[in-house]
């Protein structure tokens, strides 16, 4: 599902350059047209994720997948740039419950002390995605154009979406009983009154900004920064991706078996986020060079440090949280307001680029953020989530 999520999200950061030159877009507008399916995204994380809760992850996988599939077969289809949009919020639609279905998935299933590595096994997904995506689109477009890219991807969710319903069935007891599983206001303000849940925030924001950042405008950063053509954006972006997903496994395991090498104690995997965090902010090394391969090995080295960095902080999430079935309605809460920061990279980068004609800028407010961000996650994240008014004394 994280492989087909971001292949699709990934097909429109390959195709921009084409779609950009049809429709005549400047790179301010390019930029609002990548972060118009957060649009939709971020405003339905916490509601899709409230029913997640609900009627499970077999339902709600098979059904969001079908329909973001469905906009991908029609933003083929479009003929003018307004149609375009339109398909791109129902794509946003759809992709709305993705994490809330992962993190429900590896609480029920994975055991507590390898939730870490498991999750960043999971969100390898994302740079399989990316990298299936901008190496197919980019083949794609050269030969049949833009718009048959995206009708084949979202062909190929129609069929993931099927043989979802057909093989996957939620565990023996995860459902919560009727009125158990909706998230109150009550608890939503307990949530931010939690240190620790506050902390976790602030890293989810940070890396999803540069997630979003990467994931619109690496492609045309090449282009722009290598002088290759969409072939060969495509084909490095992907080598990228792979590098990083495989990197961040290891890193994810290793990290695991050193932190807990002599007991199981969870808020200690901050310390895996606040390393990974570090190992990201070496994208603000990006403007120092301007070779291929120098080039290629920061952004893969940064984007390994994401993936981790975000496996262990989504482990964190589900290790605190005391209720855990209501853990996909916690993720949505979370995710409401990293996308909402998360929207803004594509836009701010789209300013950044045309008024000053380089990414340097957009790569060092990152590097700061995610150094300010693993420090907060250190002194923050340092005890159980409670989600009922009465045992916040306990957390704050």
């Amino acid at each position: 599902m994280y492989v087909i999520s971001y292949g699709d999200r990934a097909a429109l950061s390959i195709a921009l350059p084409a779609l950009g030159k049809e429709f005549a877009l400047s790179p301010v507008e390019m930029g609002w047209v990548s972060s118009s399916f957060l649009w939709s995204y971020f405003l339905l994380n916490l509601p899709s994720t409230i029913v997640l809760d609900i009627v499970g992850a077999r339902l709600v996988g098979s059904v969001a997948v079908a329909l973001w599939s469905c906009a991908m077969l029609l933003g083929g289809m479009v003929q003018n740039i307004s149609q375009f949009l339109m398909t791109r919020v129902l794509l946003g639609i759809g992709e709305a419950p993705t994490f809330g279905v992962g993190a429900t998935v590896v609480r029920n299933w994975a055991l507590p002390k390898e939730r870490g590595s498991v999750m960043t096994v999971l969100l390898t997904g994302m740079q399989l995605g990316l990298a299936g995506g901008t190496i197919a689109g980019a083949y794609l477009i050269a030969l049949f154009g833009w718009r048959f890219e995206f009708v084949a991807l979202g062909a190929i969710g129609l069929v993931w979406a099927a043989a979802w319903w057909m093989t996957y069935r939620n565990p023996a007891g995860s459902m919560p009983r009727r009125g158990t599983a909706r998230i109150s206001i009550g608890e939503v303000r307990a949530l931010f009154r939690s240190r620790s849940f506050f902390g976790i925030l602030v890293v989810q924001c940070t890396q999803n900004y540069l997630n979003f950042l990467v994931m619109s405008w690496m492609p045309l950063y090449l282009i722009h920064e290598l002088r290759i053509d969409v072939t060969g954006s495509g084909t490095s972006t992907a080598l990228c991706y792979l590098c990083a997903a495989a990197g961040a496994v290891i890193v994810g395991r290793v990290s695991e078996r050193i932190v807990f090498r002599r007991r199981l104690h969870p808020p200690r995997r901050r310390f895996i986020v606040a390393g990974c965090l570090g190992g990201a902010a070496t994208i603000g090394l990006l403007p120092h060079f301007h070779t291929m391969t120098p080039i290629l090995l920061v952004l893969s080295v940064s984007l390994c440090g994401l993936i981790a960095a975000n496996g262990a902080n989504t482990a964190l999430l589900t290790d605190l949280v005391d209720d855990g079935r209501k853990i996909g309605a916690v993720t949505g809460v979370t995710l409401t307001f990293s996308n909402s920061l998360g929207l803004l990279a594509p836009i701010v980068t789209g300013y950044i680029v045309s008024y000053t004609g380089r990414f340097d800028i957009a790569w060092y407010m990152c590097a700061a953020a995610l150094v300010m961000a693993g420090l907060a996650s250190i002194l923050m994240v340092d005890r159980p989530i409670a989600m009922r008014s009465g045992d916040m004394r306990r957390d704050a």
